[in-house]
């Protein structure tokens, strides 16, 4: 918590901007930051290098519509484990890491222990993911499959500013 905190404190309005666009396009050009937010080339590479040393730009990457991929049958599993007990907790943490379905993990406090994000080409194979791979894996005690109907929303746009200047 203390570096999201110290990294919100020393990020001026110029920083959350350029972090904004960013996520808004991550093919932005150097010149096409510098036009828009109204400074040379030197001090947006330089504040990009310093936000992403400093943890807070993580990564580019591009945005894959699943459905066209061939991936059109998205799933969340709540997993509940048999035993709380943190060598427990870190194998199946390992584990479900290794699975190419598995697009999203959280540990949870609540009702069940983790909730899965998984993706497949369709039930059958989501049907073979649980048999051959979730049921295999120890200490499972109930694992509990919602399909997704229709996505309302998906977004990793952090609102750091309201908008951009224009």
């Amino acid at each position: 918590m203390e570096i999201q905190e110290s990294n919100r404190k020393t990020m001026d309005d110029i920083d959350k901007q350029l972090v904004l666009m960013l996520q808004q396009n991550g093919k932005l050009t150097m010149k096409e930051l510098s036009a828009e937010l109204g400074l040379s080339i030197t001090p947006i590479y330089e504040r990009l290098r310093r936000l992403e040393a400093k943890g807070l730009i993580t990564g580019y990457h591009a945005s894959v519509d699943h459905k066209k991929a061939g991936f059109g049958f998205e799933v969340f599993s709540s997993v509940t484990l048999e035993s709380h007990k943190s060598e427990y907790l870190r194998e199946f943490e390992i584990e479900i890491a290794k699975f190419s379905e598995v697009m999203e993990c959280y540990h949870l406090a609540g009702t069940f222990d983790f909730l899965v994000k998984v993706l497949v080409r369709d039930m059958d194979e989501y049907a073979d993911f649980v048999n051959r791979k979730l049921a295999k894996l120890n200490n499972i005690r109930l694992v509990q499959s919602m399909m997704v109907l229709k996505k309302i929303k998906q977004t990793s746009v952090l609102p750091l500013v309201d908008k951009i200047p224009s």
